[in-house]
């Protein structure tokens, strides 16, 4: 089972900066990274089954809040500890208004933007086409089928997405659907979304991820998108429309309706993104009793004539018990490892892994590379569009330097033994 989308998992929105949404709900748990500007805004009415009263921190923040109405109905509305809260009315009739991290975002947003640009680079097994206007993507692997789009030109038609009138997805319905979609600048036009030639559902839409690993901005205005969502570096804006799926952002602005249909397919694990390990600790308490036994005997003895000899004996004891108790606590951590293996084979595979992380990390700068090319090819090319481009390219190359620094702290744990 892959892990997907990390932290980001259990969240039908997750943003990494802003979220500014009004009149509209998110039927599943909410995380901003940013500030939160909500109007008459609803979160958490679809989690079933509901979660205990004051557990769930379904809606986190981790900026300042201003909420004005709208209803938190399944759990606790979460805060940082230097968040300013400018208003809140929303109601929580599930759970409290409530200070803490439950999430780290810095630790999110560079997984998930290493994860996009990792399966983008899958190698696509479907293949498309464009035939009277509408996209049919036509895949036949049983397990996952990858589809290679480039939003601008879409198989050659010189269609962008904004200008089709339909897309059809064809593929086994239990079947991973990852549709990679390369670009800046990503819109939807006004049309439907099909699955093997009948309109998509909500249960279609858990198998189906839309990767967009190179785009800094996102826009749909009627659209209904059936499939979860990745554009981690784009600002989104989305209006009288709705998405179905995990939807995970830079940033996030307008009114569309989010429902909870979360991602349930397998993709592969993008082993090179994940730098933390998860452990359980598990206490156990030991009581343990001793009994001493101390023995005191006195004798009196001997009485003795030349007729008659007579021996008398007493024997006096004393025995005092003393019961001493001792507490003593194990902290215990656990963390699931594969069988044992020879030292020497554990050394060759933990250095193959490094080189194959290594190689992975080449080809996400050199697809950094090839975006800052493809952007200043743009005809009408904006200093905005220039500085969004270079703050994302700098967070990939500081996510880069990160796994780059552990790397060197795992070769270095084997010098002493090559």
């Amino acid at each position: 089972m892959a892990i997907n989308f990390g932290l980001a998992n259990d969240y039908n929105v997750f943003v990494f900066g802003n979220l500014s949404l009004s009149n509209t709900d998110a039927e599943g748990r909410v995380a901003v990274g940013g500030n939160a500007t909500l109007s008459n805004y609803g979160v958490g009415a679809g989690i079933i089954p509901l979660p205990p009263s004051n557990t769930d921190p379904s809606f986190v923040v981790d900026g300042d809040i201003n909420v004005t109405a709208g209803s938190n109905a399944s759990g606790n509305t979460v805060i940082n500890p230097n968040s300013n809260v400018i208003n809140y009315t929303m109601g929580n009739p599930n759970g409290q208004f409530a200070v803490g991290t439950p999430i780290d975002f810095m630790a999110a947003e560079q997984y998930l933007k290493c994860a996009s640009a990792f399966w983008s680079t899958l190698m696509p097994n479907g293949t498309g086409q464009v035939i009277f206007g509408q996209l049919n993507l036509t895949g036949t692997d049983e397990t996952l089928n990858i589809f290679s789009l480039d939003s601008g030109n879409l198989f050659g038609s010189g269609l962008s997405l904004a200008q089709l009138n339909g897309i059809n997805i064809i593929a086994p319905l239990d079947s991973t659907i990852l549709i990679n979609v390369d670009g800046a600048i990503i819109q939807y036009g006004s049309y439907q979304i099909f699955r093997n030639g009948t309109a998509a559902t909500r249960e279609n839409a858990r198998r189906i991820l839309w990767n967009f690993p190179r785009a800094l901005s996102w826009s749909n205005s009627t659209t209904a998108i059936y499939g979860s969502v990745l554009a981690p570096f784009a600002a989104a804006n989305t209006t009288y429309s709705q998405i179905n799926g995990n939807i995970i952002f830079d940033s996030y602005s307008g009114n569309a309706e989010s429902h909870n249909e979360l991602f349930i397919g397998e993709l592969p694990e993008a082993f090179t993104c994940l730098l933390t390990t998860s452990t359980t600790t598990s206490t156990t308490t030991t009581t343990t009793s001793t009994t001493t036994t101390s023995t005191t005997t006195t004798s009196t003895t001997t009485t003795t004539t030349t007729t008659t000899t007579t021996t008398s004996s007493t024997t006096t004891t004393s025995t005092t018990t003393t019961t001493t108790t001792t507490t003593s606590t194990t902290s215990t951590s656990t963390t699931t490892t594969q069988a044992p293996v020879p030292r020497s084979q554990a050394i060759t595979d933990l250095m193959t892994s490094i080189a194959l992380q290594q190689a992975a990390l080449s080809h996400i700068l050199n697809a950094e590379g090839e975006k800052i090319q493809k952007i200043l090819s743009f005809d009408q090319l904006t200093p905005e569009t220039i500085l969004m481009t270079n703050r994302s390219v700098e967070s990939m190359v500081n996510s880069v330097s990160n796994l780059e620094l552990v790397l060197a702290d795992k070769i270095a744990l084997f010098k002493d033994c090559i």
